[in-house]
């Protein structure tokens, strides 16, 4: 059964000044070799449970919506980096009210039960969105929330908090070899974004993007992907996302150079959750067997009676995907 949003939980909201989190920028906000300035420690007290901390990515304020699993008796925890959909992160989308939407809310719960330290990236109100329609889903508009170049900065960003994140007596909130991704839709596409494994692109390969006869490049504000950090995300749960961000990676991987011209190759292991009924999973497929035939730590599960957005819909493939979603990631994240 679904595990009903929390009714009432009280909010702290930490002013943590000097110890944000900034990327070097050039023009239009933009960076192409992006550094993360020396981060200060983080620090909650014992009785923390949830804190929204803004972090600065490019110039951009993003915040992030910490929950702090409570009678864990662990002297560090492992996290999950959750990216949401195209409809963005909070109720109604409404950012003032510091309330998540009911999917995310229902995560922070299922991650709270299991002892896992929730971290809810919210990418688009700092940029001046609401959420991905309209113009917001089309280049150029597109490159300013790009699942494919700027949303994994936050998750990359997001990682960096999580590691500085201490007790007021100088533990570890979080083990940071036990970080995970978790995404959904446009949020799933950052997540491999991500996890892209850079030594693995041939050093000539040019970043950009392609829509409708029209090709985007650095000029536009195309970056090329971050490299992993020195200690980077355990892996990543991808719930229905898109798999050609734009021709970003190349070749489409449904077409019939997409072995050799497709390069997106993850660096940490993926559990695909797919459903049947998504004009984004055909793509998906493709991808996951070039994957799979180039060897790649990926896995899929597929659900016959599931739709785009099934993981908030009252149906038993949205439980189950939930069910095998934490116990890939227990394992994944060295708690069994």
């Amino acid at each position: 059964m679904k595990q009903n949003p929390k009714t009432s939980k009280k909010l702290n909201l930490l002013a943590f000044f000097g110890i944000l989190i900034f990327f070097s920028s050039c023009s239009n906000d933009r960076d192409v070799f992006p550094l993360v300035t020396e981060v200060g420690e983080v620090e909650i007290t014992a009785s923390t449970t949830d804190t929204i901390v803004t972090i600065v990515v490019n110039n951009m304020k993003v915040p992030v919506y910490l929950s702090i699993p409570e009678g864990c008796n662990h002297e560090s925890h492992p996290a999950v980096v959750v990216m949401h959909g195209s409809y963005g992160l909070w109720y109604q989308n409404n950012p003032d009210s510091k309330v998540m939407s009911g999917q995310f809310t229902e995560w922070q719960n299922i991650l709270a039960q299991n002892c896992i330290v929730g971290a809810f990236v919210d990418s688009y109100t700092g940029r001046g969105v609401t959420t991905r329609t309209e113009k917001w889903r089309e280049l150029p508009d597109n490159i300013r929330i790009s699942a494919q170049f700027i949303r994994p900065r936050d998750a990359n960003a997001a990682l960096t908090l999580l590691k500085n994140l201490k007790y007021e007596d100088g533990s570890a909130v979080v083990r940071k070899e036990d970080i995970a991704l978790l995404g959904f839709s446009d949020g799933a596409t950052a997540v491999a974004s991500t996890l892209i494994d850079l030594d693995k692109v041939p050093k000539d390969f040019e970043w950009t993007q392609s829509e409708d006869g029209n090709e985007y490049d650095a000029s536009d504000g195309i970056l090329p992907p971050q490299p992993k950090p020195e200690v980077g995300f355990a892996g990543g749960v991808f719930y229905y996302g898109g798999s050609v961000g734009f021709n970003y990676w190349g070749k489409h991987p449904c077409g019939s150079e997409a072995m050799e011209g497709n390069v997106f190759y993850p660096y940490a292991p993926m559990l695909y959750q797919i459903p049947a009924n998504d004009v984004l999973t055909e793509n998906t497929l493709c991808l996951i067997d070039i994957l799979k035939e180039k060897g790649a730590p990926v896995q899929m599960e597929y659900y016959e009676g599931a739709s785009h957005g099934f993981d908030y819909d009252d149906i038993p493939e949205s439980d189950l995907a939930r069910q095998r979603t934490i116990n890939w990631l227990k394992d994944l994240l060295n708690m069994n």
